[in-house]
């Protein structure tokens, strides 16, 4: 019966500690959702603007960085995406982590193989197209 009611209890453990698991938010990088690009004069260098937030418990440093960058060229279009991290984020937090309303634009600049010549501009996280902003 003492058998019993240990592994009852284990299970009930691990359960709990999967249902927490789950619940928990990890610091790690994310894709960004890019706003829009500008091409540079030439077409090579495409500069990805977004909208990077502070989050609520921030001691008033800006802490975000890139950690990776892709570009995927074809002849019809360009896939883009950045990915940051905030290093100054708790490393495990419990709950929604609340956002602030006032954000930072961020800008990243990302390289081109051919020039843009009005391909189409696709988000990599998304799939969506992204707004090509007039130079």
């Amino acid at each position: 019966m003492r058998k019993k009611l240990g592994i009852v209890a284990l299970s009930a453990a691990l359960l709990l500690f999967a249902a927490l698991a789950m619940t928990a938010n990890v610091r790690k990088a994310h894709w960004q959702t890019i706003a829009w690009v500008t091409p540079s004069p030439d077409g090579q260098t495409l500069t990805a603007t977004f909208i990077v937030y502070k989050s609520e418990n921030d001691d008033g440093r800006f802490c975000w960085e890139v950690t990776d960058t892709e570009v995927r060229e074809s002849p019809s279009q360009v896939t883009i995406g950045v990915r940051m991290s905030n290093p100054c984020a708790p490393l495990l937090s419990w709950g929604t982590i609340q956002l602030p309303d006032n954000g930072r634009r961020f800008d990243v600049r990302l390289h081109l193989r051919a020039p843009l010549n009005g391909r189409t501009v696709i988000e990599r996280e998304s799939g969506q197209k992204i707004e090509v902003a007039q130079q």
